[in-house]
């Protein structure tokens, strides 16, 4: 399937399905998502949405091959990996294992499956035959579920994207056309960071492009010195995102942000995403990355679905 029909589809990714195991969290000292590129925003984007919620007790990510120490008795884990064969995630099943947490499993198969109906684990299953990256709506609306939000919710969310397919696609070829020649600089709050990391991903994978991304407010206290070098800020092009529920103050950092880099002669692209709900936000932001990647793919004459660097690296592993 080519990459712009997957884009276009998102959305049908999100409808719900029953089924789904869900994880007791009010029984948990803490919860650890687990996961690697594609796979691993899935947790991200969550965290961000459970903390947003309410839920008091630690939500951690991690992207390596070790659990934190800490994440021991009392504490939930959960992999995600789409192929099923991701080795950092692979690594942090058996820690759990190892040190007895109750784990739970989001993907389409593979070595994690196999693993999971062994020890008697809940596991999550995705549809087959896709990249991580073009699959984010599987995993997500899977892994939403276990952590407790509604059919409804994602159903809503289906919807809304569904019917802003049009505008979607039309703002992310003007924002193609702007990305064009240049390394895109994605400057997020704290809200939208996950989202801004997700079109990085994107813009590295599908349209073979180095992409940077920094948060506010960490941004305000390092980031900023770098324009001063106006040999190399000219190289950039900027998109700050931020969302209407993040803290005051990181909206008026996101102000001042803006200002300055008026100042000096950049006109910064603003994005906030469209919807009532920051899930509906999320993913409208979400979707709008992966319209941009795949568009400036085609601007670059690159195939979006061709990741041979990726696969490189994955071979010398297995043979070092």
């Amino acid at each position: 399937m080519k990459a712009e029909k997957l884009v276009e589809g998102f959305w049908q990714q999100l409808l719900p399905e029953g089924g789904i195991p869900r994880i007791p969290l009010s029984e948990l000292k803490g919860l650890v998502l687990c996961g690697m590129g594609g796979s691993g925003i899935v947790g991200s984007v969550a965290r961000t949405l459970l903390l947003k919620r309410g839920y008091e007790k630690p939500v951690v990510t991690v992207k390596d091959y070790d659990l934190p120490p800490f994440v021991k008795d009392g504490y939930g884990v959960v992999c995600v990996s789409y192929s099923g064969n991701t080795e950092e995630t692979l690594h942090n099943f058996r820690q759990a294992l190892e040190r007895g947490l109750p784990v739970w499993c989001v993907t389409s198969g593979g070595k994690l499956e196999k693993l999971a109906r062994e020890h008697g684990l809940p596991v999550a299953l995705v549809p087959k035959g896709l990249q991580p990256r073009f699959a984010f709506g599987y995993m997500f609306s899977r892994l939403l579920l276990m952590l407790g939000f509604t059919e409804k919710e994602l159903k809503d969310g289906a919807e809304f994207l569904r019917a802003e397919q049009d505008g979607l696609k039309k703002l992310a070829l003007n924002l193609a056309e702007r990305l064009y020649g240049f390394v895109p600089a994605l400057y997020a709050t704290p809200l939208t960071a996950p989202a801004a990391h997700r079109w990085k991903a994107q813009l590295n994978e599908n349209a073979k492009t180095p992409s940077h991304d920094a948060v506010l407010p960490e941004l305000h206290h390092n980031e900023l010195m770098g324009w001063s070098n106006f040999l190399l800020r000219d190289k950039f092009v900027y998109l700050l995102f931020k969302d209407p529920e993040d803290h005051e103050r990181n909206l008026l950092r996101a102000e001042l942000t803006e200002e300055l880099l008026k100042e000096l002669g950049h006109n910064p692209v603003v994005l906030e995403g469209k919807g009532e709900t920051l899930l509906k936000r999320t993913l409208w932001l979400i979707n709008l990355g992966d319209w941009v990647s795949v568009l400036l793919a085609g601007l670059y004459g690159y195939d979006p679905l061709s990741i041979p660097l990726i696969k490189q690296v994955k071979e010398r592993l297995e043979h070092a």
